[in-house]
């Protein structure tokens, strides 16, 4: 009797080895299917290995997940299909989780984010600690490759290049020794019609644009490039594991003050190859999950220790502060004082602080909460930081719209800008831009081949940012770019290339974290819409 067609063959093979051991350990199966080749492939070898090991008598809970992210019309009738094929196929139960993607770091992180979280939801449902079901996720060795190439581009450390485990936690990948091609012929071979996501075309997003490069990049060096990179993912975790555990012993090993607080002396004796993860461990150790310290915040806490010239603190992610002073004559690091008497991201308020509360029926609604602007403005800064370190540039406020976002975007940074103003004339006091120019204040600063980033409270039309770049640029400025609050994409009349943004918001008129109506409620700490009956 002939038997199954190679690449189904591949696949079942591929699940075999995992399902045993599930079985073996007690432990049941989800596959997180999107109703695309790898998962529905991924899908259709589980149901038929599960069905092969309960004839055998063996026993095991066989069955998928599928997130609706509602990111694309149709998006439901996508996830409705993916599900009943995954019920043709046998596996039971099937959970179907529609999602609200928030804003996060980018569309492609937020989803991530959103996804996972629905994952531990149905865990939590099923009564499954971290090992009584496992998620089967479908990532291929094309997958595993654009992973490090990604990591390669951003100059990342040994484990962001190790790409992605084949287990971790309650998560699983089946596939990562198997080719796209192969998931797709195995789809064909079974009469499977997976959906073609359209995202998964389009070069707005980085994993999209990295996956053509990776092509590009093959038939430039005449080679398919994927197994090697996957490959290598498998040598650097190796590595990164051995780092990560030597790390756990430097930090283990440090002396902890109350604070807590490190002493400078024995931080500076980690080894440098170690020392980025020791920050690491100690960040988390005291404040938890949450924003993982980029390279720049690393290398802010290593001049602490390495380039100590009386510096303020370092910002990290989620608000948190972390300086150098001394204890009891010794030289010690850790939050700062301040930072651990409010944990919190949000500064400490008045008694009666002027919110969206006190505004009546002025406000229609809130657009941003205080929290949320804080977390985008953190995400900038992340970013801005890790463009121009060892760069000049100088930071150009617009006012008066602007004086609060160059505020707290400037205590997010972890080294220090040095920033100027421009007051331009354009408003007037209605809710629209005139685009009318009068500069009422100039730069101190001479910009000749200096880095200018000009940051603005919202991009509305336009009109008013395109002069002042084009100023600028006149001016012999290295280079000029924009960082930006707030972009009414619908709302502009000229193209503005603003690289960061922290929220896009509708075409409506609104007021808040600086921004006013007639010199009105600049002082509200949230971003809300103005009640029309306010100006019309």
């Amino acid at each position: 009797m002939p038997g199954p067609p190679a690449a189904v063959a591949a696949v079942r093979h591929a699940v075999r080895g995992p399902l045993r051991a599930a079985a073996e350990e007690g432990a049941g199966v989800l596959v997180a299917c999107s109703g695309g080749a790898d998962s529905l492939a991924l899908a259709a070898g589980l149901a038929f290995e599960a069905d092969r090991l309960r004839r055998r008598g063996g026993r095991v809970l066989s069955g998928a997940v599928v997130v609706d992210h509602a990111l694309q019309a149709g998006s439901a009738e996508v996830a409705a299909r993916a599900a009943a094929t995954c019920r043709a196929l046998g596996l039971d139960p099937v959970l179907v989780r529609r999602v609200e993607v928030g804003r996060g770091d980018g569309p492609e992180a937020a989803a991530r984010e959103a996804r996972y979280d629905a994952f531990a939801e149905v865990l939590d449902g099923l009564g499954a600690p971290d090992r009584s079901v496992r998620v089967w996720l479908a990532h291929t060795a094309d997958d595993q490759a654009e992973q490090v190439l990604l990591g390669l581009l951003r100059g990342a450390g040994t484990r962001s290049l190790a790409g992605m485990p084949a287990r971790r936690g309650p998560y699983e990948r089946p596939l990562l020794g198997l080719r796209r091609a192969t998931t797709r012929e195995a789809c064909a071979d079974q009469g499977l019609a997976p959906h073609q996501d359209p995202h998964n075309d389009d070069p707005r997003f980085a994993r999209v644009r990295i996956r053509q490069a990776l092509a590009v990049l093959g038939d430039a060096a005449g080679e398919d490039l994927v197994p090697a990179l996957a490959r290598s993912a498998d040598h650097l975790r190796a590595d990164a594991d051995l780092l990560d555990a030597l790390a756990a012993g430097r930090a283990a090993a440090l002396t902890e003050h109350p604070g807590p607080a490190w002493p400078v002396e024995e931080l500076a004796g980690v080894e440098a190859a170690l020392r980025p993860r020791v920050w690491r461990r100690l960040v988390q150790r005291t404040h938890g999950a949450g924003p993982v310290p980029t390279h720049t915040h690393l290398a802010g806490l290593d001049r602490l220790l390495t380039g100590w010239t009386g510096q303020g603190p370092v910002h990290l992610p989620g608000g948190h502060r972390w300086a150098r002073w001394r204890r009891d004559g010794v030289a010690v690091v850790g939050p700062s004082r301040s930072d651990t008497m409010n944990p919190s991201p949000v500064r400490p308020r008045m008694e009666r602080p002027v919110d969206a509360e006190h505004m009546g029926d002025a406000l229609e609604r809130v657009l941003l909460t205080e929290e949320e602007i804080l977390a985008g403005l953190d995400r900038m800064a992340r970013e801005i930081a890790a463009d121009y370190e060892g760069k000049d540039v100088l930071m150009v406020g617009v006012l008066k719209g602007a004086v609060m976002v160059v505020s707290d975007l400037m205590r997010a940074m972890p080294y220090s800008v040095p920033m100027d103003w421009m007051a331009i004339s354009s408003y007037g006091s209605g809710t629209r831009s005139s685009g009318v120019v009068r500069i009422l204040k100039d730069l101190d600063t001479d910009i000749t081949d200096r880095h200018v980033l000009v940051v603005e409270d919202v991009i509305d039309s336009g009109l008013t940012l395109s002069w002042i770049l084009e100023n600028l640029e006149l001016r012999g400025a290295a280079s000029v770019e924009v960082a930006t609050l707030l972009r009414k994409p619908e709302a502009q009349k000229v193209e503005i290339d603003a690289k960061y943004v922290g929220f896009d918001i509708p075409n409506d008129f609104v007021v808040g974290y600086g921004l006013d109506f007639d010199e009105r409620f600049r002082n509200l700490r949230c971003v809300g819409t103005l009640a029309p009956h306010m100006y019309s």
